[in-house]
């Protein structure tokens, strides 16, 4: 059973299992994040909306950039896997071996609101969740 979420203009269709932990994440102010209850990882969502004044036009070489940016300043190190698309959104993603850590990081818009979602797990179990995290993924729409 899947189920359904609202994240501002962003509404994302959980895979099966999938659940919002958010609140359970000592943190201030942390991104939407979802698990599943006996699962490896968390896929976190960070939305950026436009509000007002004259339409961004953001394009797949914005996305590129800021996922080149996003690595380097957290120091994920050499990306593998990357992958570029432009329909039904426009969509960037890498996969990083981060020490003990796997974290694949994607970048996706409708050309005027962005959201970054990351999922991380232990470093080898990545398989288990990630055709999940794909899936959800392909469900993003800004409404």
């Amino acid at each position: 059973m899947t189920s359904e979420y609202r994240v501002g203009s962003l509404r994302i269709v959980a895979a099966s299992g999938w659940l919002d932990v958010t609140n359970d994440i000592d943190a201030e102010n942390p991104p939407f994040t979802l698990a599943k209850s006996d699962g490896a990882g968390v896929i976190q969502f960070s939305t950026a909306s436009h509000q007002s004044g004259k339409l961004p036009e953001i394009k797949l070489e914005n996305l590129k950039e800021l996922l080149a940016d996003f690595a380097l300043s957290r120091e994920l190190g050499r990306g593998a896997d990357a992958e570029c698309s432009k329909h039904p959104l426009l969509k960037c993603a890498q996969s990083y071996n981060n020490g003990s850590q796997f974290v694949r990081v994607w970048y996706c818009s409708n050309g005027r609101d962005v959201v970054l979602v990351t999922y991380a797990c232990e470093r080898g179990v990545q398989q288990a969740e990630l055709p999940d995290c794909e899936k959800m993924i392909e469900s993003l729409e800004f409404v």
